[in-house]
Formats: structure tokens, sequence, C-alpha cells
């Protein structure tokens, strides 16, 4: 589901917009008609004194996604020190760490839904979860025809908008998966349907309406709460008779070893 569609910046380079359109569309056809993830564009957090535009921001049932497709174009270097630059014609122009600013982005995000936990996390069973296992991933998309050179970058979340859809489809299943390996899924955050949009609605400062919301899903429920029908044992009941009639009563003083079990104690 696109909960908020992509829309041009013109305080940014057309090579930056260029690409985050891209990305947008293709999350877009990715996602448009999924219930269980929830894209968001241009999303504003606070951080400390700041307020970062992140790019989109996809929400599923097991974590969030934080993308950044607007920084990583043109020529980028990064020296010894970690410190990023632009070559723009010839010039070498200061270039803040989109890494580093994203992972002060990722725990101002946590800190503050741990803040509104009792806004936006129902309570099921009684247990009301929290965010503190909640997974954020985090994604740059590099620009086509764009350089990145330097020393000590991490690479592994750096990518091209071809293989933005797989890895998020690749997460998603490995939490998934951990659902029905590990402790029955206790130790897996997980997204009910309704605390899903309702999150959704609360970072966007919008009014969460649950009623409006999907119910949830069979894998979404808890044990507890699906609905399953249980077939009543049936009653077995042995009845003896008497050598001279009569019902008859068995009592463990009476009863005697099979055959198979003396001819096998006799051949030991």
């Amino acid at each position: 589901m696109i909960l908020t569609d992509y829309t041009f910046r013109p305080d940014t380079d057309s090579l930056a917009e260029e690409n985050c359109a891209d990305v947008a569309r293709k999350l877009k056809q990715a996602y448009n008609d999924v219930q269980d993830h929830i894209v968001i564009n241009n999303l504003v957090v606070d951080v400390y004194d700041r307020k970062i535009t992140v790019d989109q921001a996809v929400i599923h049932t097991y974590g969030i996604t934080l993308i950044n497709s607007r920084t990583l174009y043109g020529k980028i270097e990064v020296n010894y020190r970690q410190e990023w630059s632009r070559s723009v014609k010839g010039r070498d122009i200061p270039l803040e760490n989109p890494t580093e600013l994203y992972k002060h982005v990722s725990k101002a995000l946590r800190d503050y839904l741990v803040k509104h936990t009792e806004d936006i996390m129902s309570k099921h069973n009684g247990v009301q979860k929290n965010f503190d296992g909640l997974p954020i991933e985090l994604m740059f998309i590099q620009a086509p025809k764009s350089s990145l050179q330097g020393n000590g970058i991490n690479s592994s979340n750096i990518l091209f908008s071809e293989q933005l859809i797989q890895t998020i489809t690749r997460h998603f299943n490995s939490y998934k998966k951990r659902v029905y390996q590990q402790f029955g899924g206790m130790d897996v955050f997980r997204f009910m349907s309704s605390d899903m949009y309702a999150c959704a609605d609360f970072l966007l400062g919008k009014e969460i309406d649950r009623e409006s919301y999907p119910v949830a899903q069979p894998e979404q429920m808890t044990n507890a709460s699906q609905s399953t029908t249980y077939k009543p044992a049936k009653r077995v009941i042995v009845r003896t008779k008497r050598v001279g009639g009569g019902p008859g009563v068995i009592k463990a003083r009476d009863i005697k070893p099979s055959r198979k079990k003396l001819s096998a104690e006799g051949g030991k």
C-alpha cells in the first residue's frame, strides 16, 4: 500500500530527484496492492534539533526499512578520515556521511516509537509489545552511472534500485521464517495489521482510526486468538461378561501377561 506518493523536491539536484523517483516507482509497482507493506515517501524524522527527510520508508509486518535515494549520485569519494565529498565540475564539495546520519535517524525513530508505545500498539491477550526489538533496516540506493570510491565503506547496504525489492523481500522472508523456527516466534517482532497501520498514521501525524484498518491475517494472529475447533474425544467403554452370565469386573490382580510376552521372557 502506498500511503504517501512521491513528490518532487525543487531544493535538490535533478540527478538526485531522478534516482528518488525511480525508487518510488519501483516501490509502487511492487507494493501498491499489497496489504502487509506500507510505503511512505518523504517521511520527516526529528533527529536532535534537526528535521531529516527520509526519502522512502517501508513498514511491513516484521519491521521498518529506511531508504536513502537522493544522496548517492555523481562521483563520490571517501578519504581515510571517513570524510565524504562529491566532485562537481572539478571541485570537491563536502558531503555529509549518509550512513552515519541514518544511524542517528534510526535511533531517533526507535526512541520516538518507544515513547509512544501505548498510543500505537494494542494489547493482545493482555500483553502489549514494545518497539525495543523492532528491526530497522537501512538501505542506500546508488544512482546509475555514479561512482563511490574510498576506504572503509560498508557496501552491504548500498545497492542499485533494481536490487531494492528483492532485498526487502529477502529480509521479510528471513524474519518470517524465524517465527516458525525459534521459540514459536516469541523472540521475533511482529506487527498486528491494525498496529502496523496505526504506526504509519502516527508517523505522519494522522489520527489513528483502527476501525478503518484491514483485519489481521491468520499468520499475524496469536495462537490464543485463533479460533480452533476441537473435536471432543469419544469415551471408550470396555464391557466384559462373567462365565456364568452378568456383567464382569476386571481387577488388576486378574490381568495376565500376553502369550507373546511370556514366550519372550521364556526365551531369555
